[in-house]
This record gives structure tokens, sequence and C-alpha cells, in this order.
């Protein structure tokens, strides 16, 4: 019967702690045997800053079998890091040429673009994505055509990262 249910000392429903104690927040912190001191005291947790852009990658390459290859060869090849600008990185090259070209986000236009100056609204190649880290978008890159005086796509033109 009921009275006997609530009598056992066996209940595990009940029963919760060692000496039969339901309540598990006790007033004398001694008498547990988990210690009550945070495992984390998130008022001193240190949370690095971190720019608006993190990308360790800082050598790049800029390569296209299509199109690109011949429209716009001079800009292909390894991009190495340059400095921040716009609060992301930016590369120049390629290095195996006489003049190098800037890779860099534009804030006036919000995306990549590569161009012959640092902060120059003139450029080659440019990418509507406004992700932080150029090499990690995966498509969309485009090539200007001099001749036509028009933006193309070219699905093989990808920049990637050169490990170091």
């Amino acid at each position: 019967d009921i009275e006997d249910i609530e009598d056992e000392d066996e209940d595990p429903l009940i029963d919760l702690t060692a000496d039969g104690d339901v309540d598990l927040l006790r007033d004398d912190p001694a008498d547990d045997e988990v210690d009550p001191t945070p495992l984390l005291n998130f008022s001193k947790l240190w949370i690095p800053k971190i720019s608006s852009a993190f990308c360790p990658c800082k050598k790049l390459l800029l390569s296209s079998l299509g199109p690109t290859s011949q429209t716009q060869s001079q800009t292909l090849g390894i991009y190495s890091y340059y400095q921040d600008f716009n609060g992301r990185p930016s590369y120049y090259g390629p290095t195996n040429t006489h003049s190098s070209n800037r890779l860099y986000f534009s804030n006036m236009y919000n995306f990549w673009i590569l161009g012959d100056k640092l902060g120059s609204n003139v450029g080659f190649i440019y990418n509507a994505n406004p992700g932080d880290c150029p090499y990690m978008i995966a498509d969309g890159w485009q090539y200007f055509d001099g001749q036509t005086k028009m933006w193309y796509f070219d699905r093989t033109l990808v920049l990637r990262c050169v490990p170091s």
C-alpha cells in the first residue's frame, strides 16, 4: 500500500543522496562530495580577439584552364600575403613577372578584386562573394575581356591556398 512505498529507504526516485536528503543544494558545501567551485570562471575566460578576417594561408595560386588563361594570362600564378587592407588580407603577385598585381577586398563594392594597385577600382579579375578569405570562395570568379569590355565567368578560374 501507499504508506509502505513512502517508508522504503531504497526508493531511487526519492533517495537522491547518500544520506537520504532530497535537497541537492545544501547549506554547507563541506557536506557535498562535489566541489561547488565552478570549473570555468567565465568572467576571466580569455577569448582571443579575431579581426574581421582570419585567413592563415599566406601563398595563393590563381589558375585557369579556360578563357582566362588566354585573356588575362598575366594575372595567373602565385600570390603572396602583402598586408591587411579593409580589415582583410591582401596579396601581391604573380611572383613570376616583373610587375605585380594586388588581390584585395573592396569596401566600396563589397567584393574581391584583382587589379594593378591596392585600392584601385579597376581590375582584371573579381568575385562578387564577400567572403572573408578569397581562397575559400569555391566559385564565381570572373575575368575582364579588354576587347569586348565585358566581364565573363570562367568556371575553371580558381584561387587556392598553397600549403607552406
